[in-house]
């Protein structure tokens, strides 16, 4: 058990553990969200030398209806970067006071190695030069002091992730890479598969933007595609020599009009 760090005597925060445990029972009985969390499990890693702090974060994420959470647990960042490099993580959650490598260098190494996780630390240490520090160095996407609120931290760790899928669908028209025309035709082949998997998702096409570095691939392509079940050839570009198809896949209630 540490104690005489700037965090101050871990003894001293077994009535705030209690709180929280309090909290995060209601939280399981219904008392907050109710939201609904679809079929997405969002990889989470959280990061503290105390396994009841662990406990209570791992609990807190479960306890929501509004998010599912496959949750991993490291008692220090050796071991979390470990988990980094192993495996994509959506969110980490990272205590600051930690032996050997602490928070902030733990999150400056995730921000290198796993730049699209999303970030945040946890700390009871209420220094905002550490906090201006973390987001200046690290860029960590938020910082919350102990003790923590159930709900304020569910509402942040939703909301990050939330913001993350908003910016992967801004990139709906995407430029997958494909070397070839058979890597080109399995790229739209996914995106079908996709839409026809997820059709509440949308009424309207799925866009996909594919280049082709000669008239021989754009015609095979183009051959190719013709005849299948609901997909388009949109437009058509060619830009120093590349030929730019843009392609519309459309979900499977909507039939095409000829």
């Amino acid at each position: 058990m540490k104690t005489g760090n700037k965090d101050g005597p871990k003894e001293s925060v077994t009535a705030e553990m209690i709180d929280q445990e309090k909290q995060i029972t209601e939280y399981g009985e219904g008392f907050f969200d109710r939201s609904e969390s679809g079929d997405k499990v969002y990889d989470v890693l959280i990061v503290d030398d105390e396994t009841q702090i662990l406990k209570l974060l791992k609990e807190s994420l479960k306890a929501s209806r509004a998010l599912k959470c496959d949750v991993t647990l490291a008692t220090d960042g050796k071991y979390g970067l470990k988990h980094i490099n192993e495996k994509d993580y959506d969110l980490v959650l990272s205590d600051y006071s930690m032996p050997e490598v602490n928070g902030l260098e733990f999150l400056k190494q995730v921000k290198e190695d796993s730049p699209e996780t999303v970030r945040i630390m946890i700390t009871g240490q209420g220094d905002l030069d550490i906090a201006k520090e973390a987001i200046n160095e690290a860029d960590v996407h938020h910082f919350i002091e102990k003790p923590w609120d159930t709900q304020e931290l569910i509402s942040t760790v939703r909301k990050e992730l939330k913001g993350k899928e908003e910016s992967r669908d801004e990139d709906a028209e995407w430029v997958p890479d494909v070397d070839s025309v058979g890597e080109a035709i399995d790229a739209v082949e996914s995106l079908q598969r996709e839409v026809t998997r997820n059709p509440e998702k949308t009424i309207e096409k799925e866009m996909m933007m594919l280049e082709f570095d000669s008239n021989e691939e754009f015609n095979e392509f183009s051959f190719k595609v013709k005849n299948k079940r609901n997909i388009e050839v949109e437009d058509v570009n060619i830009f120093q020599d590349k030929y730019v198809l843009a392609i519309g896949v459309l979900p499977e209630s909507c039939e095409r009009i000829t």
